[in-house]
Parts: structure tokens; sequence; C-alpha cells
């Protein structure tokens, strides 16, 4: 799908880079934190994964794989899940955007029906644009991409602001 940038560019400006995204993400009404490890990574979910919670994770990637046997509550259906924990295709740090796509075992609607999103975000795949991130696509792109910058809300009912009505009304990203 996408390449991991991490290579091409220097440390400091990867940490810019992370740096960008998790202030435009948090000002964007994300909750965001920055994990070093797998072992911070179990921490975090443990704090933003309410006990007993019914939770979808697909564990289609080696990462999701690892933090899936976390969730004694776990459900393969993400329409009866309260919370989804997935690891995303990309953030986007101009915006504090991630994108999901939907392939490779993937449901696109799994980052969008559940009340809570959990996002798990590598720090290589955290681009400076959007155009950036659709210049490392290779072959064909996949048939569903959603590019998520916050929690979903709308005022189109009487301009009155909702949240949660056309998506999750809380996304928390991890980036690691």
């Amino acid at each position: 799908m996408a390449e991991d940038v991490s290579t091409s560019e220097d440390a400091v400006n990867r940490e810019e880079l992370i740096a960008c995204f998790l202030e435009n993400a948090g000002k964007a009404a994300a909750g965001v934190r920055s994990v070093a490890d797998s072992a911070g990574l179990l921490r975090a979910l443990a704090e933003l994964v309410p006990t007993g919670a019914a939770v979808y994770c697909p564990a289609a990637s080696q990462l999701e794989q690892e933090v899936a046997t976390s969730f004694p509550q776990r459900v393969i259906d993400y329409a009866v899940a309260e919370v989804t924990v997935e690891e995303v295709l990309a953030g986007i740090a101009e915006t504090g955007s991630i994108v999901c796509v939907g392939s490779e075992g993937r449901a696109v609607q799994a980052s969008l029906l559940p009340a809570h999103h959990v996002a798990i975000l590598p720090a290589g795949k955290i681009f400076a644009t959007l155009d950036d991130f659709f210049a490392t696509l290779v072959a064909i792109p996949p048939a569903n991409i959603a590019v998520i910058t916050g929690p979903s809300r709308t005022a189109d009912i009487e301009l009155t602001l909702a949240i949660g009505v056309h998506g999750p009304e809380r996304l928390d990203v991890i980036v690691l």
C-alpha cells in the first residue's frame, strides 16, 4: 500500500512531523498519545479501552495481532462493537487526520460504526500532506479510503452541532 517514509527523512524532520500530527489531531478533538514501544502501547490501550467493552480488532497486521489478545471481549463483527482498535494506513501531519482503508481483511466501516475508534499509527507512516501520502501509493489504490479528522461532527440539522452521527463520537490516536 503506502511506503514507509522514515528511511528518507532525518530524525529531526520525523520528530517535527510527529509533533505536528499530534498537535493538529488534538486541535481536531482527537485524543492523542505517543508511546515508545509495545509495552507503552499496551498500557495506553488498557487506559483507553474500558474493561469489558466489546472490542473489534481485525488482527490483520502484526501489530493488531500483538494487541488483540488484550481484549477479553473481542468480537468478530464491528457492527456490535463498542470500540474498534486498529492499525491505520497513515497519518497526515498537516491536518491531524488518519487514513483508513477497506482492504486486506479490513472493512473501512469498522472505523466509522462503533462509538469509539482507537487508531494505532506507526510513526513511520506519518506524512506531511495528503498529497505526500497519495504519491506513495503503489499500483492500484484501495477501493475504499476514509480520511478521518477528529470525532464525527455535523451541524446539518437546524445548525445544531451533533457529535457521533456520521462516525465515532470519540477518536483516540496512539502514535508508536
